[in-house]
């Protein structure tokens, strides 16, 4: 009997951190910019194919998992940069919330070094239910075990959702911020037509800046981010440093009401692609079942192509790790 699986425990997890109306967390914004906010479409040295795998307290038995990939580039007949990205959150046997957007940024020049660009996003949201894996008390007996599968306690048909987003960046020299909103439609990720079912707003503050020496191999790369949704805030901290090839960052992320994270991440970049890991451990917060481990995430950027000419004064390093 997979118990493990099939218990209050993944669907109290599950409650508490997805059916409430908020994202996943996935530790950083880095790689991910452009789910966040539309906005960083297109800003990359070149167009670029973004591929993480995350896994979310391992070795707990809650068999939480999520991957992303996007696309994205710079294109001189639309004025900006144009991408597709696509997210899967898979809640163990219970739940995964299939999400995927269209972005496009308008790119314009603000000033001698400065630039803004202009985002918006659409994108859909398909939420699928297994009411087969959910065990409730009543579907427990104390003599035969398991006898239910808590079939009648969601639909299970998938839901599915239209979304909204607009966002802002400005670069100025080596500094890079965006500011974004999403969910402007806030769907209702129910059949039940309750607040506490509809997807909050979701309000990110990033922030970088490039501290490379102008000679040398030695690339620096701090950035910070904030993220507001609802009554909840994340907070991430943390800076990330290449050197021939290899990079290296470090960094803390903490959860209003969750945890608090130290993230170390490692990586090499062959030119053509990037290939990274990084490993998040909960310093506190959090109940004694899921302490230890946070997040585990693997990943991979491939580069086409070479930089627009046009556009060589717009270079701009983006927070990998």
């Amino acid at each position: 009997m997979k118990f493990s699986y099939r218990t209050l425990s993944p669907l109290l997890l599950l409650c508490t951190l997805t059916l409430r109306g908020q994202d996943t967390w996935h530790g950083t914004v880095s790689g991910m910019q452009m789910m966040y906010n539309p906005a960083f479409a297109g800003l990359r040295e070149a167009p670029s194919v973004n591929l993480s795998a995350f896994t979310f307290l391992p070795g707990k038995g809650f068999n939480l998992r999520s991957v992303y990939a996007s696309y994205d580039a710079y294109y001189s007949g639309l004025h900006g940069g144009a991408g597709v990205w696509l997210s899967d959150d898979i809640s163990g046997e219970v739940m995964n919330d299939l999400r995927g957007g269209l972005s496009y940024s308008y790119h314009f020049r603000a000033g001698r070094n400065t630039f803004v660009t202009a985002g918006l996003t659409a994108s859909f949201i398909s939420r699928g239910i297994r009411s087969g894996s959910i065990i409730l008390p009543d579907d427990i007996d104390p003599f035969r075990g398991i006898t239910g599968g808590g079939a009648g306690y969601a639909n299970p048909g998938a839901i599915n959702r239209f979304d909204l987003g607009t966002g802002f960046t400005v670069t100025s020299g080596p500094w890079t911020g965006g500011v974004s909103v999403m969910h402007l439609t806030r769907p209702l990720l129910s059949d039940e037509e309750t607040e506490y079912n509809r997807l909050d707003r979701l309000f990110s503050l990033t922030a970088a800046v490039d501290l490379s020496p102008r000679s040398g191999d030695l690339s620096l790369l701090p950035s910070a981010a904030v993220i507001i949704q609802g009554s909840e805030f994340r907070i991430y901290l943390g800076s990330e440093a290449s050197w021939r090839g290899l990079m290296a960052g470090l960094a803390m992320w903490h959860t209003k009401g969750g945890f608090t994270s130290a993230q170390c991440s490692i990586g090499y970049d062959l030119s053509f692609v990037k290939i990274m890991m990084s490993y998040s451990y909960i310093l506190s917060g959090g109940a004694a079942p899921i302490s230890g481990t946070a997040i585990v995430r693997a990943g991979a950027v491939f580069g086409f192509g070479n930089v627009e000419k046009s556009r060589g004064v717009h270079i701009i390093k983006l927070p990998l790790l």
